[in-house]
């Protein structure tokens, strides 16, 4: 996956305050709260432990006692939730292949399913999905260093060899190059709506960001994504 971070503030020191809720929550689970929303909003390079700790009242110390480092930090933090999108993804792609019971999808189902577990997460307003749907859209500028997004990677591999696959019975004349640079097109798309979603929220200064917008944003993804798709198979085929 890869895209372009867009960096709704510039000063992890001013966005030090944890969610009141994360307080009932335990020590490690507390400061990856933390870690989580601040990775997200200043990205890997632009946050460090002592921010983190700050931001949710704790010792410094104690991010050493229970995560060693700031790579292990980050580590936990990008991979503590990709378990669950993959398994949402998944399932939401079965949802749509089971009723052709066998037949080839087509690329919209395919676009629409995937985006789906996502964008659901963006509408509850859930504040941890929405800082890791965030920091998600950070991988691309982390080439260099795969060790920090491994732990992303290797839970989410099932889910992403599960697309891929639709998309090569959907696309039956693609070479396999071609179906890898369609996931590769879907993905880099979707990060670029979702660091939309939120530039506009920072501009805006809203709290949330809206279902109608996000719904809205989901559709110029399909549209965008399908039309790309069918435009690079067929060129390919020319």
């Amino acid at each position: 996956m890869s895209s372009r971070n867009t960096q709704a503030a510039s000063n992890p020191a001013a966005d030090n305050k944890e969610p009141r809720a994360s307080a009932r929550g335990t020590t490690p689970e507390r400061i990856l709260d933390t870690a989580e929303r601040l990775f997200a909003t200043h990205g890997y390079f632009g946050t460090s432990i002592r921010d983190i700790m700050q931001g949710c009242g704790m010792e410094l110390s104690l991010a050493r006692y229970h995560f060693g480092s700031k790579d292990a930090l980050f580590q936990q933090a990008i991979g503590r939730r990709a378990a669950v999108i993959s398994l949402q993804v998944i399932e939401s792609l079965e949802a749509v292949l089971a009723p052709l019971h066998g037949e080839p999808p087509n690329v919209e189902a395919i676009v629409t399913a995937l985006s789906a577990p996502a964008f659901a997460h963006l509408k509850s307003g859930d504040p941890g999905w929405q800082n890791y749907l965030r920091l998600l859209t950070q991988i691309g500028c982390l080439l260099e260093r795969p060790d920090l997004t491994a732990p992303f990677y290797g839970q989410y591999a099932p889910a992403a060899a599960r697309y891929r696959d639709a998309f090569a019975r959907a696309l039956p004349g693609a070479t396999r190059e071609t179906v890898e640079l369609v996931q590769h097109f879907v993905e880099s798309v979707f990060h670029l709506v979702l660091n939309e979603l939120y530039a506009k929220e920072a501009r805006s200064g809203a709290r949330a960001l809206t279902g109608q917008h996000i719904e809205r944003m989901r559709t110029y993804l399909i549209r965008f994504a399908v039309g790309g798709i069918e435009a690079m198979v067929n060129s390919a085929s020319a």
